[in-house]
């Protein structure tokens, strides 16, 4: 009876405007005929239809819609969900969850790939590398080709001394 009952009650409106289609209206007035629950909700109906017939046709003053459209935009303003609000509502929304995790997903690999790609940045001079070389002129470096030769086999340590004295006294 109940599944009844919720037809009935969604057709109430349709029965008391008169828009109900003539088959169904049989149907509905039986069942209100034997239901008093939804006799008593079509009664209420009926009055309230009633009072707004009788107030005749609602027209409204001057001024009327552009202050209530004001008044509307003043509360939807202070009503206002701030943006980190409204972000968070839209990614834990189920419909958005798939969207969410793809973003999410593009994002890290985006970051693991620039992170990968990314070489180091060239190691600073050394300051006294630099100084030195700011004293050596080019005249320096002509008329000593062999100096940085010669450091070079320094710096390495396969110069021995008596190698050195050899070489100095070939010369």
């Amino acid at each position: 009876m109940k599944d009844r009952c919720a037809e009935v009650l969604e057709r109430l409106v349709e029965g008391v405007t008169g828009t109900v289609p003539p088959d169904e209206r049989a149907a509905v007035a039986g069942h209100l005929a034997s239901c008093t629950r939804c006799r008593d909700e079509a009664a209420s109906l009926e009055a309230l239809a009633a009072r707004l017939r009788a107030g005749g046709r609602f027209v409204a003053p001057p001024g009327f819609w552009e202050e209530f459209m004001w008044r509307l935009a003043d509360r939807i303003e202070e009503e206002r969900v701030p943006v980190g609000a409204r972000l968070r509502r839209w990614l834990a929304s189920p419909r958005h969850a798939l969207g969410t995790a793809v973003v999410t997903a593009v994002t890290v690999l985006a970051v693991f790939t620039a992170v990968r790609t990314i070489s180091p940045p060239p190691p600073l001079p050394d300051p006294v590398v630099i100084r030195a070389r700011s004293l050596v002129t080019a005249a320096m470096t002509s008329s000593l080709p062999s100096l940085g030769e010669m450091l070079d086999i320094w710096r390495a340590g396969l110069v021995h001394e008596t190698d050195a004295v050899v070489d100095r006294g070939a010369r």
